[in-house]
């Protein structure tokens, strides 16, 4: 990707307002620039941590599941009698994004693995005029963990097939279930000052919890907490389901509407209808 993007986006007019590049005589991603950080956008963090949340807790802690009888199950979509039962339990395990530590620590360490990683790989620019060039981590992935999830089977954390990952730094859509300050309480288990090229947490509010100044009061305090807490990219959509559902039945009476799908905005009429769904599939919080 990074050759091609020096060949069909050379960027010479942002280049010409980048520090080094005029010095150098170089375009931006071709070495120009002092600071050539390159993000890695990570998908589906989630959805991992609370696979293997489910795992330690059924397979080893309970013993309430072999490990082959796990496969077996994920393996034949949770169908059957069997599947059912072991979905089941998959589903009730701890979830990510409810201010429990232990699968907290676990999304933790997925991303500290994954930061330890980086150092490791060099970029195409290294040693080519940049006084640093290096990888960084993302969660910003834009709308990829739909498409993204088409391609990835039944997951122990009780997730069908087909369906998107977690989007962003974001709980599994719907797993969030004791309300936005435990959501903010995970996320900021994480090591978010060190995912240097976006963090994105995104959430879905009731109107009426937005409804007066008492609730405006509540969600001026909720950002303040957001921020000393490390969060520093939370972005919402304050809309009902029912609002949401409608609009994909009547879109001629929606085109206005427009929603914050990842890192964009965009009309929800005009967004595919899986991403459509994964929008509505986030937890709808109250106070």
């Amino acid at each position: 990707m990074a050759k091609f993007l020096a060949i069909y986006d050379a960027d010479p007019f942002a280049s010409a307002f980048i520090d080094n590049c005029m010095e150098k005589g170089k375009l931006l991603k071709n070495g120009g620039c002092q600071y050539d950080v390159i993000s890695q956008s990570n998908i589906g963090p989630a959805v991992l941590g609370n696979s293997f949340a489910a795992i330690k807790k059924l397979v080893f802690d309970e013993k309430k599941v072999s490990w082959e009888e796990l496969k077996q199950a994920m393996e034949a979509n949770w169908e059957g009698e069997d599947g059912k039962r072991i979905r089941k339990l998959c589903k009730e395990a701890p979830k990510f994004g409810n201010d429990e530590d232990e699968v907290d620590g676990i999304v933790a360490d997925i991303f500290e693995s994954y930061l330890e990683l980086l150092p490791a790989y060099k970029t195409d620019r290294t040693g080519k005029g940049p006084e640093i060039s290096c990888y960084t981590m993302s969660t910003s992935n834009i709308t990829s963990y739909v498409p993204n999830g088409l391609d990835v089977g039944a997951t122990p954390d009780g997730r069908m097939p087909i369906p998107p990952l977690n989007e962003g730094c974001s709980p599994t859509q719907g797993t969030d279930v004791n309300g936005p300050t435990a959501v903010i309480r995970s996320v900021a288990k994480l090591p978010n000052w060190k995912v240097a090229a976006g963090q994105l947490l995104n959430m879905r509010f009731a109107p009426g919890t937005l409804a007066g100044e008492e609730n405006l009061h509540k969600f001026v305090g909720f950002l303040r907490a957001s921020q000393r807490m490390g969060i520093y990219h939370n972005q919402f959509n304050v809309i009902d389901s029912k609002t949401l559902r409608d609009a994909q039945k009547h879109p001629e009476q929606y085109t206005d509407l427009i929603v914050r799908v990842a890192g964009y905005c965009a009309q929800f009429v005009s967004l595919m209808p899986e991403t459509q769904d994964a929008v509505i599939a986030r937890t709808e919080n109250v106070w």
